[in-house]
């Protein structure tokens, strides 16, 4: 198995679908038809980390269900996301994304649906659906 392959497979599709995503919610929040996305050279070697989430989750846990190693990755993936953003943050003196912005209301009141501004639960659907098929994007990668 050519772990740079894998590696670099999951660095390319993590910036193409950050770049997507982004453009989807620009299209969906502001009507801007152009799609327009960007991300930040500090997330290649973040999606170039996230195999190893997926080498260790399926050396410990491949005879459990999808559905619950879903939740293992989603945590794995909260988890690096706030180190690389607490990392970035520390050298940078900002992190290269800001959830400060992030809040929902509880009874009325708002409530902030982030921590330290550098994760929000409201990601945590995309996390686990990405883990569950991206899951499958790995076992593909790791034959060729």
């Amino acid at each position: 198995m050519n772990y740079l392959v894998v590696t670099i497979g999951f660095a390319l599709m993590g910036i193409t679908l950050e770049v997507f995503w982004q453009g989807l919610g620009n299209l969906i929040r502001k009507k801007d038809l152009r799609l327009i996305g960007h991300s930040y050279i500090w997330m290649i070697p973040l999606y170039g980390l996230v195999p190893f989430i997926y080498k260790t989750t399926l050396s410990h846990f491949q005879n459990y269900s999808i559905f619950f190693r879903g939740l293992i990755y989603m945590f794995a993936f909260y988890l690096l996301e706030y180190i690389f953003g607490f990392t970035i943050k520390q050298l940078t003196g900002r992190c290269p994304w800001d959830y400060s912005k992030h809040y929902v209301k509880i009874f009325g009141k708002k409530r902030k649906f982030h921590f330290q501004k550098i994760i929000t639960l409201e990601y945590a659907p995309v996390w686990y659906i990405y883990g569950i098929l991206f899951e499958f994007y790995y076992l593909f990668l790791i034959k060729i």
